[in-house]
């Protein structure tokens, strides 16, 4: 009685064990589901907890109760699979029962067979008659000996899946047990301390400060003692807080992850079980239907056997053969009685299974649950450690604008003041330059500094643009050795493919700078003679008196002759019969050179006065007499034209002979 009784309590408690954390799990996922109020929604991670409130509170204050349960359950499985090991190995099992009667009918059958055969031969017709019957009975047994027969193997099979089934249980509640009660051992390293950054992690222990103090004591200097105080001192920088503090969010998330690893470890090993209470319910359900059928057997057989005693009985039969039938009669309600009995305790076993099925049902949900919030947590850590060492996440933005923004001002500023010096003092001293040179006027002059300033100021702005863009780039964290590895290397390639243009604006710069020749000079530069109609750093363009255009690099000019350098002399060769008068003519010329000089619209073109007539040749019929004036660059031509329609003219009025020979242009010096 207080055996039944306990198994309805454990029964009970079981049953109470698995609905009701099925429906307060329902009961809060209602909750949920009914609001319906906007401002009352609640975010995602909020409501999962709130529903996981709901679910894991039982199961969190039932681990007790779960180790108990599971130790029970252990021990049932334990002595079903002990009791199934026996049944299979044992001699009395039904499946032995069941053969040995099964040959002895066959042996019965046979021999019952060969004394019909005995008395046909005899023409014996109440032996034939009775022998007949006996056969058909014995048929009958048989078909009820091979039916008991073929229950006894499907049992004996399901038997075996059954142990291997429990065998599989047994091992997955065993561990299930063990990391209830804390023996087993965590795989991810649970015991051990999480990883965390401690002091000593991101700056110098106490420990290390004071032997690193008694070290600078020991120091005999003690400007060296001060050094090490303010390294100690300014050790905890911006950036080792920002590494302390990724550390730890690093330890939180591997920590976060090996919790949700445990917890998915977990629902794997419910749900490998819930698998197994599956798998025995289904082979529980299937004996229980064996079970049935022998029952169902058990009864044919009883009822056939009573028919045929009964037959027996009105037939007078041998009294030996009643009490066969009356034995057979007995078995088969000791087998019926056997068979109801395992119905009731494989339908009491299967009431058990499935009630440990409902509770690891609600359990699994419950671990399901759990995974997903330690997963959304491991999840939501992993975002905060990827925010931390994203470099453009708005808080390291600020955090690097406040570290290193005021230098790369700094620098900034630093890059426009030394462009604004450089362009000043450049402008200054190539004016300096200019200024002490007298040629050219003051146009051509502020000219020719305006391209010398913008030569020295944009060598000046490239290379304050580079040194400055270097030390930002080095302030901004990158490798600037790596880098101008890089722009050497591409500098050297540079160099050597575009030799000739470096070569070019090099000596377009010379020229400019020492003022070999400017705009309007009438120079020769290698075959070619023409005016200068532009200079550039590269090139030089001459237009000769074809009005031929000629582009001569500067690079390839080794030598200038400029004919207007500085000022341009106008040269008059004047020929005349040996026979006139030579001081008449010199003076005629005289007084042609003194009007010159004398007209407003030709003195401002002359430097100097005319030179006196000097006899340059003397021959047998003529005497060549020259003359010359210094005048204003590309200003000769003017002066000789007029000067010799002077010359002309005056000879004229006095009737002297003279010769239309002369000779043009011919430069004071030569500039190269």
């Amino acid at each position: 009685m207080n055996s039944h009784f306990n198994l309805l309590v454990r029964r009970l408690r079981n049953s109470l064990s698995a609905i009701l954390p099925i429906l307060a799990f329902f009961l809060g996922w209602i909750g949920q589901s009914g609001a319906s109020h906007p401002q009352e929604e609640m975010p995602l991670e909020e409501s999962t907890h709130s529903s996981l409130d709901v679910v894991v509170e039982p199961a969190t204050a039932s681990d007790a109760q779960r180790i108990a349960e599971l130790q029970e359950s252990l021990e049932q499985d334990k002595q079903q699979l002990l009791k199934l090991d026996q049944e299979l190995d044992s001699p009395n099992s039904e499946y032995a029962i069941a053969e040995r009667e099964f040959r002895d009918l066959l042996t019965e059958l046979e021999k019952t067979q060969e004394s019909l055969e005995v008395a046909k031969q005899a023409q014996n017709s109440a032996e034939i008659l009775r022998l007949e019957q006996e056969i058909a009975s014995l048929e009958r047994q048989k078909k009820l000996a091979q039916d008991r027969i073929d229950l006894a193997i499907e049992d004996r099979k399901t038997n075996r899946d059954q142990r291997a089934i429990l065998r599989s249980k047994i091992e997955k509640d065993q561990t299930a047990l063990d990391s209830l009660s804390g023996t087993l051992e965590e795989p991810y390293g649970s015991e051990e301390s999480p990883v965390k950054l401690s002091p000593e992690g991101s700056k110098p222990s106490s420990a290390d400060s004071e032997g690193k103090r008694d070290q600078t004591d020991s120091a005999p200097s003690d400007s060296n003692e001060k050094e090490q105080d303010n390294t100690v001192s300014d050790e905890l920088t911006s950036e080792e807080q920002e590494d302390e503090e990724l550390a730890q969010a690093a330890a939180e998330a591997d920590h976060k992850e090996e919790e949700a690893a445990e917890a998915q470890e977990e629902t794997k090993s419910i749900a490998a079980r819930l698998a197994d209470i599956q798998k025995l319910v289904a082979q529980e359900q299937k004996e229980l239907d064996l079970a049935r059928k022998k029952v169902d057997l058990a009864t044919a057989a009883q009822l056939g056997l009573s028919q045929e005693l009964a037959t027996r009985q009105s037939e007078n039969a041998d009294a030996q053969d009643l009490n066969d039938l009356r034995s057979a009669i007995s078995q088969a309600s000791q087998r019926l009685i056997q068979a109801r009995t395992e119905v009731s305790e494989i339908s009491e076993r299967l009431n058990d299974r499935r009630a440990e099925q409902s509770s690891l049902q609600s359990e699994h949900i419950v671990a399901l649950h759990e995974m997903e919030r330690k997963r959304q947590e491991a999840i939501a850590a992993d975002e905060h450690v990827d925010s931390l060492r994203n470099p453009f996440s708005l808080k390291n933005i600020l955090q690097w604008i406040i570290e290193h923004g005021p230098r790369l001002l700094m620098i900034a500023v630093g890059m426009f003041l030394l462009n604004r010096m450089a362009s000043f003092f450049a402008y200054r001293s190539v004016r300096l330059v200019t200024s002490s040179s007298g040629r050219g006027s003051k146009v051509e002059r502020e000219n020719r500094a305006k391209t010398l300033v913008g030569v020295f100021q944009n060598a000046a702005t490239v290379a304050i643009f580079i040194g400055g863009t270097l030390m930002m780039l080095e302030e901004a964290g990158a490798n600037i050795t790596v880098l101008m590895g890089g722009v050497a290397v591409i500098g050297l390639a540079v160099a050597f493919g575009a030799q000739n243009l470096i070569k070019d604006y090099f000596y377009g710069f010379v020229m400019l700078l020492e003022n070999q020749y400017m705009l309007n000079d009438s120079v020769r530069i290698g075959g070619v003679s023409g005016q200068v109609e532009r200079i550039t750093l590269r090139m030089t363009v001459l237009r000769d008196a074809n009005g031929v255009v000629h582009f001569i690099p500067n690079g390839t000019i080794n030598s200038v002759s400029n004919e207007t350098h500085g000022w341009s002399r106008a040269v008059c060769d004047i020929t005349v019969n040996r026979r006139e008068n030579l001081e008449s003519i010199m003076h005629a010329l005289r007084q042609v050179a003194h009007e010159l000089k004398a007209a407003p619209e030709f003195a401002s073109l002359m430097i100097d006065d005319p030179s006196e007539p000097a006899i340059e040749t003397l021959n047998e019929s003529a005497v060549q007499i020259k003359m010359s004036v210094k005048t204003l660059p590309n200003r000769h031509g003017a002066i000789k034209q007029e000067w010799l329609r002077r010359i002309k003219n005056k000879l004229d009025e006095q009737n002297l002979e003279h010769f239309g020979q002369h000779r043009m242009t011919i430069p004071n010096k030569l500039a190269g």
